[in-house]
């Protein structure tokens, strides 16, 4: 088993999320200087003009991982929507990890297994995917169509897309960020270059039923192991 590998982010993901990632930011971090005025007049509307351009590549990259990649997206969002018993055990002890970095003895030591996602990140990455929707549904309705849609509509709009992006940048940021890098083999799995593969002793240990239910062994050679789900 210590050399056994496999495939947990195949290269449509990867490249979806880092993409994601990227331009995210760079929109969180000119939205903020724009709206807050921390900028000049000048430099602000530079920086709207390469908001707007970042916001293409944004939603292409959104639509395009959707259409082009219908069967990962989906089943992605199958992985997400999946709550067992074992997902809301998972609440008892918050996945251990009060007691795995603070030394807080909440809920029971072992943990509940889990499929692919825990409980905590069936959320988290729910709550992402609705964002990064409604986001980009919000962006171009107030580009495009802002005269048309009345005060009332366009100021909800504008608030969601302004307090929802900081909102989810900061969980981003404070929350998905650090248990990432916790979690350093799909950290690593998902920044390498290369294939998005993990120790398949790791997968065992995080999400036991992901291995259990869905993977399939692809190769029986002496190199290392590669699944896919």
């Amino acid at each position: 088993m210590a050399n056994e590998r496999v495939l947990k982010f195949p290269m449509s993901e990867k490249m979806f999320h880092n993409i994601n990632m990227v331009t995210w930011m760079i929109l969180a971090i000119t939205g903020v200087l724009i709206y807050f005025k921390l900028v000049s007049e000048a430099t602000a509307s530079l920086m709207m003009t390469f908001h707007i351009g970042i916001a293409i590549v944004f939603t292409l990259n959104f639509v395009g991982f959707v259409v082009l990649n219908a069967d990962r997206f989906f089943l992605m969002l199958r992985n997400l929507l999946i709550w067992d018993a074992d997902t809301f055990a998972w609440f008892k002890n918050l996945g251990g990890y009060p007691r795995r970095l603070f030394g807080i003895p909440f809920g029971p030591v072992e943990v509940a297994p889990q499929g692919r996602f825990n409980a905590g990140q069936k959320i988290t990455y729910l709550f992402f995917i609705f964002m990064i929707f409604g986001l980009i549904v919000t962006g171009w309705l107030l580009y495009f169509m802002a005269p048309v849609l009345g005060k009332t509509t366009m100021v909800y709009f504008f608030n969601f897309h302004v307090w929802g992006s900081i909102i989810a940048t900061v969980m981003a940021v404070g929350a998905h960020l650090p248990l990432a890098v916790i979690n350093i083999e799909d950290f690593k799995a998902m920044f390498r270059f290369g294939s998005g593969d993990v120790p398949l002793e790791d997968a065992l240990h995080h999400a036991p039923k992901w291995v259990e239910n869905d993977l399939v062994k692809v190769s029986t050679l002496e190199q290392p192991l590669k699944a896919h789900h």
